[in-house]
């Protein structure tokens, strides 16, 4: 399980974006996913959460947002 956070380019240069595989744990279908305790690690914005199966196949992205 993994966020990536959207872009944000200026002047040739992404200084937010941020790559993060996430701790969890599944029962049957569910995951229970432990996400980043501080917003210096993962500060406001819209992120791209994506699933990869056992083949290493990602998800097709959810993108949501974190905080205000």
């Amino acid at each position: 399980v993994t966020l990536i956070r959207t872009g944000v380019v200026t002047h040739d240069f992404n200084s937010n974006q941020r790559f993060q595989q996430l701790t969890f744990t599944q029962a049957g279908s569910q995951l229970t996913l432990k996400t980043p305790a501080s917003a210096g690690v993962a500060p406001p914005g819209y992120y791209m959460l994506f699933v990869f199966d056992a083949n290493g196949v990602p998800s097709v992205a959810k993108v949501f947002r974190i905080g205000t």
